[in-house]
């Protein structure tokens, strides 16, 4: 078996890649409750503080990587409201649960073999069913109870599949059948292929109509916003070509008018998001956005199954956010891959 350790990718310090609104006054208002909370004085401070994690299949080990950072700075439970989409949905229930260290090791060690990813499986190219039936549930335990008791509200993203709108689903309000949420949350079009029944409605992956669920947050009446992207500042959502819009309406669409228009429109949802996220429209005023993004030479896509190159991705991201927070950084580091980390 090759020897993972020993081919382990240097992962260099961080650089800063935030962004926003005040950015510094969002981590400022994060750091005085966290300060605050410390010393017992939990007395409310007029601020309602948001965190918002970006998916994007293999891509959300980075911000998997950021949500570990966090937690070892005790930030578990000091937002009201946290909001993820797609694969982001394990990296926040994780974090709520205390278990972030546990569930950022699924990317690079039980999402790299071909029982996830199989190109020659065409119609379930990624088995969403092995990693919420199988990883989260029985090999790396979700502690579900904890989830539920977690302190913040919690929020995904989701499509209604007969209409093709957006949703936001309350995870809480649903404890009977929570891992059927995180199913219906990660149900990509074209790879997972299927929907998921949640009240008689039909839900696939939020990430066409909603790459990351700011829009919620601020409508919500958040704050200050921390916004954890899996793309760099200069990314731009290409539109899709004459191929990707075929292979969607045959696998996906069928047909469906509302579910077709919120494919195309995915480049103009994502413009609006991230310029939100980043500062270049206008947020409601009083809010505050701190926005950390990847650097512009991503080194983790889609579909990368490497697990050296997925860990150090990780630990760039985590440095990048404790370096925002003011927090020593260049030697934090993730444990090493074990040697049964691959395929």
């Amino acid at each position: 078996m090759e020897n993972l350790a020993a081919r382990a990718i240097s992962c260099p310090p961080a650089e800063s890649y935030i962004y926003g609104v005040n950015p510094h006054a969002a981590i400022g208002a994060i750091q005085d409750r966290a300060l605050r909370w410390s010393r017992g004085d939990r007395r409310p401070d007029g601020r309602k503080l948001g965190l918002i994690i970006e998916g994007g299949g293999m891509r959300a080990v980075l911000s998997a990587g950021g949500a570990v950072a966090l937690s070892d700075l005790g930030f578990t439970d000091i937002f009201d409201e946290v909001y993820a989409t797609s694969a982001a949905v394990m990296n926040a229930s994780y974090f709520l649960t205390d278990q972030a260290a546990l569930g950022i090791t699924v990317y690079y060690e039980s999402l790299v073999t071909g029982r996830f990813i199989n190109y020659l499986r065409f119609w379930k190219i990624l088995d969403v069913d092995y990693v919420i039936d199988y990883v989260v549930a029985v090999q790396k335990p979700l502690n579900v109870d904890r989830l539920m008791a977690s302190r913040p509200r919690f929020f995904v993203a989701a499509i209604d599949k007969n209409t093709g709108e957006g949703a936001i689903i309350d995870v809480k309000a649903a404890p009977a059948r929570i891992l059927q949420v995180f199913r219906a949350a990660m149900a990509i079009p074209v790879f997972y292929n299927r929907t998921v029944n949640l009240d008689s409605r039909q839900f696939i992956d939020g990430g066409l109509a909603n790459p990351f669920p700011i829009e919620a947050a601020l409508a919500n009446g958040c704050t200050d916003l921390l916004v954890l992207l899996t793309r760099p500042p200069a990314y731009e959502c290409g539109a899709p070509s004459w191929f990707e819009r075929g292979v969607f309406e045959l696998m996906c669409a069928r047909g469906n008018d509302g579910l077709r228009k919120t494919f195309l429109r995915q480049r103009e949802r994502s413009k609006l998001v991230r310029d939100l996220a980043l500062g270049i429209v206008p947020a409601p005023s009083g809010t505050t956005i701190a926005t950390v993004c990847t650097g512009d030479s991503e080194i983790v896509s889609r579909t990368t199954t490497d697990p050296a190159v997925l860990r150090c991705g990780a630990v760039r991201y985590g440095r990048k956010v404790l370096q925002a927070f003011g927090a020593s950084f260049q030697q934090w580091d993730l444990p090493p891959l074990s040697f049964s980390s691959g395929r």
